[in-house]
């Protein structure tokens, strides 16, 4: 028989510790399956600055005599459905430890909201795709992970043969906020009421607070806007975190799409990172856009997971 002490417990938000505990497990997870989590953890912390209510942004914990085995998080980034993520260390499993957490979190976000719920699950994770078809999750869609090849990273830019000076990256201000939620609801659907609500909890924010909250945090946040002749046409964001840059939130408005525009910004994207320091450059997209994949493709990206997505009935 098992005899070992533990612990389960819910926190709005990790501390230090809990950070570093749930990084070091979900390390320790990939070494020995090669599993891929979306656990959004610097994402999450993000938000948290900027909004007043964490309700949706929760963090479950297994601790066996200490130690974290098992991780939950469940964490709303706009629109109308809750995602949660998470993992059991591999030698703890077949304990019911994720279960137990599964059940715990599902108690609290059907408390505070009644959203769609979707599952994250690495395409490969035999285990982690029998618990969600075990709890009635229905596949829903897939998101592909890509990698900056090392040839394009090591590469000359192509940014400066491509006539690319019709194109600038300007660092967004405060005076951009509004403009880069507006184009946030086109490009991923969030609700328009939503995006009012925030615009009136600005007005509120003093102007170091909403920079640094919607605009930049060191190299951690940085938004900039696509201009096309001092006219924006567009957006992204990047992140470098140990030296590992992240390009998300890009977009292009659609008066301006098949131009040619997209790629312009994404290669002055990929300039701005290389000159930060980043040994490797990722982004994620929906495995049904095409056109974005193909995109990707042809500035130098690959892919190097498959996160999918199942709505839990």
């Amino acid at each position: 028989m098992d005899s070992y002490n533990h612990t389960i417990c819910m926190k709005l938000k990790l501390d230090e510790e809990d950070n570093k505990a749930v990084r070091a497990l979900c390390a320790i997870c990939y070494e020995k399956q090669k599993t891929c989590l979306k656990l959004e953890l610097d994402l999450k912390k993000r938000q948290r600055k900027e909004t007043a209510k964490d309700g949706a942004l929760l963090e479950f914990l297994y601790y066996e005599n200490k130690t974290l085995v098992g991780y939950l998080g469940v964490c709303n980034f706009g629109g109308n459905s809750v995602q949660i993520s998470g993992m059991v260390h591999p030698d703890f499993r077949r304990k019911g430890i994720f279960r137990k957490l599964y059940l715990m979190a599902k108690e609290e976000w059907q408390r505070i909201s009644k959203a769609e719920v979707l599952a994250l699950c690495d395409h490969t994770s035999t285990s982690g795709i029998e618990f969600i078809n075990s709890i009635g999750g229905e596949y829903g869609t897939s998101e592909y992970k890509m990698c900056l090849t090392k040839k394009a990273l090591d590469g000359e830019s192509i940014h400066k043969h491509e006539n690319a000076t019709i194109i600038k990256l300007k660092l967004a201000t405060s005076e951009d906020v509004s403009e880069i939620e507006n184009q946030t609801s086109i490009y991923f659907g969030k609700p328009q009421n939503e995006i009012d609500g925030e615009e009136v909890k600005v007005v509120n924010m003093d102007k170091e607070d909403l920079e640094n909250s919607f605009i930049q945090q060191g190299n951690n946040f940085i938004s900039y806007m696509a201009l096309l002749k001092e006219e924006i046409i567009g957006k992204v964001h990047i992140s470098i975190i140990n030296k590992e840059g992240f390009i998300y939130g890009f977009g292009v408005l659609p008066v301006f799409r098949g131009k040619g525009y997209g790629r312009k910004i994404l290669l002055a994207t990929l300039d701005i990172l290389k000159e930060k320091g980043a040994d490797n450059i990722f982004l994620e997209v929906e495995s049904q856009n095409k056109n974005a994949i193909g995109l990707y493709e042809s500035c130098g990206f690959e892919e190097v997971s498959v996160m999918d997505y199942y709505v839990i009935i």
